[in-house]
């Protein structure tokens, strides 16, 4: 009897998931496979508000939670509800959904999550009036609107109630944290853009078409993307091989016909013509999935790309860098986009899609009608030729399309090399028409050739004025401490002409002066840069039997205007202000990587060799570099740094001059000196 009493006042067993329906972590873990439709029940911890679409329907998305994630690190399990604003589920912190016949999607990289679909139910229990088990929840759901034909029944009521009092409550936001990001979810600033309305210094999101296959560098892809949409600003890519300079005003497609002797520039290219497609350079993480997983033709979403003008200043291009403030910055922003399954392709890719249908029958039409009127061209020409053999077309027309073959060959060949040499693109400089110089080249001296006594006679002028653009890499720099790139000096009344320059690097004044002076002093810039080839000239290999050589390197002056746009900083008291150095060395930094850390650790090596600071003397200044450079000269104590240091060449502007010095015998020469100018890092 005693028994029989124990027995009876057991609890009930608790109710189980009801049979077809799915536990959240299975969908988080896979089990379940893409395109499938499942049933889940879970807990409401966060809602992104119903947003407008491209279409009638407006977009939410609920984050579900139930027991199988409660000590996991998955977040939830996101739900993406597509239908009108009026048939949305109205839904609180902590609320039961009930969900039938939801589509399991990957959208990009992200966790498997599920979509609405024409079938699927949304049923919702009030967390406020759910009952403690055994007690049925049914009380607690709510009305179902027009897309909800499904109809719990009383094992889901039961779990319902069952699963709500047993989660961990700790799980889900309070009711005010709930409504704040609910509203936030509103305030998100979408950054996607068509390609016509990007534009210089903007962040955009994009969904493309990958125009042709991605050309890889050392750490970073460059690729062509569409989504056939014309921008001005973009480079305008011919139809079979022509240049630019072939494409009128009135053909923003790039349908102008080309000679058959004319072969197409790029067999790879699937992308359309005209001003319709930017370039894009990917750097790690995102080069790595490019180049194992994109392909010319696919589809593809990109996030966070920035768009600006490329090296020659005139056309835009994009840029795809790692997330450097983001919580995550192995964060990948390229994703494949698939396109079979029609009611999960994303609306905006859908657009593009229909853009590219018309694009290709407008396209189709006109190639059709450029042949048929270049046939009709070539009758008309053939029966005026009184020579059956004559080219179609003349001497000046050829002349043409081969300069502008050249330049088009010229212009992928600099890319190319840009690309193999991988040169740091956060450095800048003016445009200058002509082929790139080496150092080596630089260095070599001008020969005048003239006439003496009538017979002829070459002279080795001292310097020549001129101006180079060059590849370099910078491998030593002076004054060795950068506090020292400042220097002041007293004001004077000259500093208002436009053409007042001092001779000396850092021009000193008396005690008086400066005391006169006080906080009045006027800081400049003053410092030399080091450069070298990024890679020994063909002509040192063979001066050295085959063998890599010393490199050869020259000496920069950067004066106080080059320095402000080279790092865009004025000069101060850079021993006294500690923010204004801080700055500097991340500019420069940006300029010679770690070169700086290495000339600290050579110079203490060098001091624990040497005699102590009371023999050297503390006060003496270190050597000044050379005014002039020469391939023979000495590169320092510190000359194998630049073995050593990592550091990416990078485009600069150098201009070579002469300056009048005292020599031994009291009389004066010209000296030749180089200076940087019309260089500046991006910030």
């Amino acid at each position: 009897m005693a028994a029989r009493k124990g027995a009876s006042l057991q609890p009930p067993p608790e109710p189980s998931l009801p049979p077809k329906f799915t536990k959240i972590r299975a969908v988080l873990d896979e089990q379940v496979s893409p395109g499938g439709f499942v049933n889940v029940i879970g807990l409401v911890k966060d809602c992104q508000l119903p947003i407008p679409t491209s279409g009638t329907d407006y977009k939410c998305t609920l984050t579900l939670c139930d027991l199988s994630t409660e000590d996991g690190e998955q977040h939830g399990l996101k739900f993406v509800i597509f239908r009108p604003e009026a048939s949305m589920p109205q839904v609180a912190a902590g609320d039961v959904v009930l969900v039938t016949s939801a589509r399991v999607q990957r959208y990009q990289a992200n966790p498997l999550s599920l979509i609405t679909n024409r079938t699927t139910s949304v049923r919702v229990y009030a967390a406020s009036k759910i009952p403690h088990p055994p007690q049925s929840a049914q009380i607690a759901l709510a009305p179902g609107v027009a897309p909800d034909k499904y109809t719990p029944g009383p094992q889901e009521h039961a779990y319902v109630a069952c699963l709500y009092h047993k989660i961990d409550k700790s799980l889900i936001p309070d009711e005010q944290q709930f409504q704040e990001r609910a509203a936030q979810s509103l305030n998100v600033k979408s950054k996607f853009s068509l390609l016509k309305d990007v534009q210089e210094g903007g962040f955009y999101d994009l969904v493309v078409q990958v125009a042709t296959d991605p050309y890889v560098g050392l750490d970073m892809t460059s690729l062509y993307v569409s989504d056939y949409t014309e921008n001005p600003h973009f480079y305008p890519h011919a139809w079979q091989g022509l240049s630019d300079s072939t494409l009128g005003g009135g053909d923003p497609y790039g349908y102008g016909y080309a000679s058959p002797s004319t072969p197409p520039s790029n067999k790879q290219w699937v992308g359309p013509y005209g001003k319709m497609t930017i370039q894009l350079t990917c750097f790690e993480p995102h080069a790595t999935v490019i180049r194992d997983e994109v392909r010319a033709g696919q589809w593809i979403a990109l996030r966070n790309v920035q768009v600006k003008y490329g090296r020659d200043g005139r056309y835009l291009e994009g840029f795809l860098r790692g997330e450097s403030n983001d919580a995550d910055p192995t964060r990948v922003n390229v994703h494949v986009l698939e396109t079979h399954d029609p009611e999960t392709v994303d609306p905006k890719l859908k657009e593009a899609i229909r853009r590219c249908r018309d694009y290709t029958r407008e396209k189709n039409k006109q190639i059709k009608a450029v042949k048929a009127a270049h046939a009709v061209g070539l009758k008309r020409k053939a029966s005026r030729s009184e020579e059956p053999g004559k080219d179609h077309l003349n001497a000046r027309e050829r002349r043409r399309l081969a300069r502008a073959a050249a330049e088009q060959k010229e212009k992928q060949n600099l890319i190319n090399e840009e690309l193999r040499l991988n040169v740091n693109d956060r450095i800048i400089c003016e445009a200058h028409n002509g082929a790139y110089s080496t150092v080596e080249s630089i260095l070599e001296p001008t020969v005048y050739e003239t006439t003496v006594d009538g017979e002829n006679a070459a002279l080795v002028l001292p310097f020549t004025c001129a101006k180079y653009t060059a590849r370099v890499r910078v491998v030593d720099f002076f004054p060795p401490a950068l506090q020292d790139f400042a220097c002041s000096r007293v004001p004077t009344e000259f500093d208002v002409l436009s053409d007042n320059e001092d001779d000396s690097d850092c021009p000193s004044s008396s005690s008086e002066d400066e005391a006169a002076a006080g906080a009045n002093r006027i800081w400049e810039w003053r410092f030399a840069l080091q450069l070298e080839d990024p890679e020994p000239p063909p002509t040192s290999t063979r001066k050295n039997g085959g063998k890599t050589g010393q490199r050869p390197r020259l000496w920069v002056m950067v004066d106080n205007i080059e320095a402000q746009c080279l790092t865009g900083l004025d000069a101060t008291d850079l021993r006294a202000d500690d923010r204004a150095l801080a700055q500097l060395r991340e500019r420069m930094f940006t300029l010679w990587g770690d070169l700086e850390e290495h000339k600290a650790r050579a110079a203490a090596r060098e001091r624990s060799r040497g005699e102590p600071d009371e023999k050297q003397g503390k006060s003496r200044r270190p050597p000044r570099p050379p005014l002039d450079s020469s391939d023979a000269e000495d590169n320092g104590e510190d000359g194998n740094i630049g073995e050593v240091v990592s550091n990416k060449p990078f485009t600069c502007c150098i201009r070579q001059y002469g300056i009048r010095v005292k020599d031994q015998e009291g009389g004066a020469k010209w000296v030749r000196c180089f200076g940087l100018f019309g260089t500046k890092i991006c910030t």
